[in-house]
C-alpha cells in the first residue's frame, strides 16, 4: 500500500505539491501512521468479528484462547514484534516508492526484499513445531526475521534474556531503516533518476 501510494504520488506530481507545504520527514511519517491506523482499524473489526463469533459457537474454547494470549503476557509481545516489523518494512517500501513511477521500476529493489521475507516463511513450520532448533533459534537473532520467529516461538516460553534481547535489536534495526528511509525518501521525493542500488546508496549517503 506505501510503496503503490508513493509511486501514484510521484508519477502524477502530487508529491511535489505536498513538499511545497510539509517536509519529507512529516510526509513519510504521516504516510506509515496512517496504513498502521487503516490497518489496525481492519484488524480491530476482523478480531471483533471473530472474538463474536467464537463467543456465540464456544464460550469455553473462547475463554481457553484468551488464557493462552494473557499467559505470561504472550500477546504483548506478539504486538510488540508487529509494531517493530511494521517500522522495518513500511518504512523502507515507503522510500522505494519515492525513486518510482511505475512498478516495473520497483522490481529493481523489491526482488532481494521479498526474497528476504520469504526465508521466514520457509522455517515458519519448524518454528512452531521445534521453536528450539538450533536454525530456528540463529535465524530470530537476525532483526530482518525476528518478527517472524520471534512470534511463532513466542508460545514456547523461550528465555526471557532472548526475548528482551532480540527485541532491542529489532528496534534498533528499526530505528536505522527508519533514518535510511528517511533520508531516501527525502532524495527520490523530487529526484528524476532512474531506481537501482548505487542510486539508492547515493541517496542514503548523500553523495547525489
Amino acid at each position: 500500500m506505501l510503496l503503490n501510494s508513493v509511486m501514484e504520488e510521484k508519477s502524477n506530481k502530487i508529491l511535489e505539491v505536498l513538499l511545497s507545504s510539509a517536509s519529507a520527514t512529516e510526509i513519510l511519517t504521516g504516510k506509515v501512521l496512517g496504513v498502521a491506523m487503516l490497518t489496525l482499524s481492519v484488524l480491530v473489526v476482523w478480531g471483533g468479528i471473530g472474538t463474536f463469533g467464537l463467543l456465540s459457537a464456544s464460550p469455553q474454547t473462547a475463554a481457553t484462547v484468551g488464557q493462552v494470549l494473557m499467559h505470561d503476557g504472550l500477546v504483548f509481545y506478539f504486538i510488540a514484534y508487529m509494531v517493530g516489523g511494521y517500522l522495518m518494512y513500511a518504512v523502507l517500501f515507503a522510500a522505494i516508492g519515492a525513486f518510482c513511477e511505475t512498478p516495473r521500476d520497483a522490481q529493481t529493489l523489491m526482488g532481494p526484499i521479498m526474497m528476504i521475507l520469504v526465508v521466514p516463511m520457509l522455517v515458519m513450520q519448524m518454528a512452531l513445531t521445534s521453536p528450539d532448533a538450533p536454525v530456528v533459534k540463529v535465524l530470530s537473532w537476525i532483526p530482518f526475521f525476528t518478527p517472524f520467529l520471534m512470534s511463532a516461538r513466542a508460545p514456547s516460553d523461550p528465555p526471557l534474556v532472548e526475548i528482551v534481547l532480540t527485541l532491542i535489536g529489532m528496534f534498533a534495526t528499526a530505528a536505522l531503516m527508519v533514518w535510511i528511509a528517511g533520508r531516501a525518501f527525502r532524495a527520490g521525493a523530487l529526484s528524476d533518476v532512474k531506481l537501482s542500488w548505487k542510486t539508492f546508496g547515493r541517496a542514503i549517503t548523500g553523495r547525489g
